[in-house]
């Protein structure tokens, strides 16, 4: 018995750092996202001379009681600091392969006042590799589920609410044991876009969104001394973006940018209770993309993401990182 808190010192830091890497794994995976890309072959259009028509269909007749959507992307990217560390650590370089499956099902619309009222339901599975080519940085790989429900209203000249609710869950690909539920999460939240025609074949999308995760992360194997809550990444979020899109033949051209707000309820590090974490998290980008067909396309992109806190916490959680790469995506509609 007497070897016991001895042992529990050699074991400490190593658990540590685990949760560290899954505490990474976690923002990797909430990182943001570029606003959705318009696609060239879209049926929805911006009437730039009929203001008051608003959003525009071509009518198509419909077989299925819902429209169901189905994709497949894969991309590959380079990315100049994996594990999102302060400019004042080390940064390490790697090389991520993401796929993603995504299915939805969008169903009858209803006219509701001024507006069309759209109820959805989706699924998507991810997969990240990290450190292709290397065995640097694997214990970062994980898989992420999101069952994904909404409710879209499409109103006025081009303006679209949607409210919705998500859980999520990531698993890590690496253990013990391995295949390790790290992280579930529900997410409620209300977003609200607008689109704006500034000329032929361009398009202009404003965006802001308020979101609230109820979140529980795996503390399996962490002693009491680095222990935390299992929510401690319930936080509220706000954000707003800007795009410009271009859309030539097959060709659409989006620089974006993207601005959250953080706000961690119960944010806990380690021996740290009650942290006062509030971060601003950004990101601009470009993306090129090329469509095929109506249901393949490829695209190369470039990011810089980059994250300032904001409270009064004693851990630093900056970091910057850019990211380069190319994508191909595959989609079908029935």
């Amino acid at each position: 018995m007497k070897h016991l808190p001895l042992l529990a010192l050699v074991l400490a830091p190593a658990a540590f750092l685990s949760a560290q890497t899954e505490q990474t794994i976690i923002e990797r995976a909430q990182q943001p996202v570029a606003p959705s890309v318009p696609s060239a072959q879209s049926p929805v259009t911006v009437s730039p001379g009929d203001a008051d028509a608003g959003n525009q269909r071509i009518a198509e007749p419909r077989k299925l009681p819902f429209k169901l959507y189905l994709a497949y992307d894969a991309q590959v990217y380079h990315t100049d600091n994996v594990n999102l560390v302060p400019s004042s650590q080390t940064e390490d370089y790697a090389l991520v392969v993401a796929n993603t499956l995504a299915l939805r099902a969008e169903f009858k619309s209803w006219a509701v006042g001024n507006g069309l009222l759209t109820p959805s339901i989706g699924f998507s599975f991810q997969r990240f590799y990290h450190g292709v080519g290397s065995n640097d940085h694997e214990d970062l790989d994980f898989d992420s589920y999101s069952l994904p429900l909404s409710l879209r209203y499409r109103f006025g000249a081009n303006w679209e609410a949607t409210l919705g609710l998500a859980t999520s869950a990531i698993y890590s690909l690496e253990g013990p044991p391995k295949y390790n539920r790290i992280f579930r999460s529900y997410t409620p939240s209300l977003s609200l876009r607008k689109l704006v025609s500034v000329g032929e074949n361009r398009i202009l999308s404003l965006g802001a969104s308020t979101s609230y995760s109820f979140t529980k992360a795996d503390r399996d194997g962490i002693p009491a001394l680095f222990s935390f809550r299992d929510d401690r990444n319930d936080k509220w979020d706000f954000s707003t973006d800007v795009a410009y899109y271009y859309l030539h033949g097959k060709w659409v051209v989006g620089p974006y940018a993207r601005l959250s707000y953080s706000d961690y309820s119960h944010y806990q590090e380690g021996a740290f209770n009650d942290v006062d974490r509030r971060d601003i998290t950004g990101s601009v980008g470009l993306s090129v993309s090329h469509n095929f067909t109506p249901w393949s396309s490829a695209r190369v992109f470039t990011s810089y993401d980059w994250r300032n806190p904001q409270g009064d916490s004693p851990v630093d959680y900056s970091y910057k990182t850019t990211n380069a790469g190319v994508g191909v995506t595959l989609s079908a509609s029935f």
